[in-house]
């Protein structure tokens, strides 16, 4: 009896452990470094998922419903597609707003660590540099606010 129970607490915890990453995990606001979460510069804005914080020109700020998300000194893009791939990892397809013919998407993928970190790339990365967001640096984004987790 008492070796059914430890078993079945094992997959209780298992279960509680194995988080499905879903598309709508990709709201709310970033920031790429962890000290600005305790930034003074941070202000309340309302999203189509709640209230939220955001820091202007450093925050990326999304907001599936509807379809917008403002990237970190970049401006503001539409969101063209959203996918998940085979890896759990979020797609999105972004498109400038001035991009008035949509010809230069923007592909930025995000990789969740934990409901609290991802790691955010741009790419292509014509026309600007950004180290938080190149592909290569493997940078660590902190979420700042966002729908609460499941």
């Amino acid at each position: 009896m008492g070796n059914k129970v430890i078993i079945v607490l094992v997959i209780f915890l298992a279960c509680g452990i194995v988080y499905a990453w879903e598309i709508e995990d990709v709201n709310g606001t970033y920031v790429y470094d962890e000290e600005f979460l305790k930034s003074n510069r941070i202000y309340n804005e309302m999203y189509s998922w709640g209230r939220g914080r955001t820091m202007p020109n450093t925050s990326i700020d999304l907001d599936l419903e509807i379809k917008e998300v403002r990237l970190s000194g970049m401006g503001l893009y539409f969101i063209d597609t959203v996918i998940k791939d085979q890896d759990g990892s979020i797609g999105l397809k972004l498109f400038s707003v001035s991009d008035e013919s949509r010809l230069s998407p923007l592909n930025m993928k995000m990789v969740f660590i934990d409901y609290r970190k991802v790691f955010i790339t741009c790419f292509p990365q014509n026309g600007w540099w950004s180290r938080p967001l190149s592909p290569e640096e493997k940078w660590i984004w902190y979420r700042l606010s966002g729908p609460p987790a499941r």
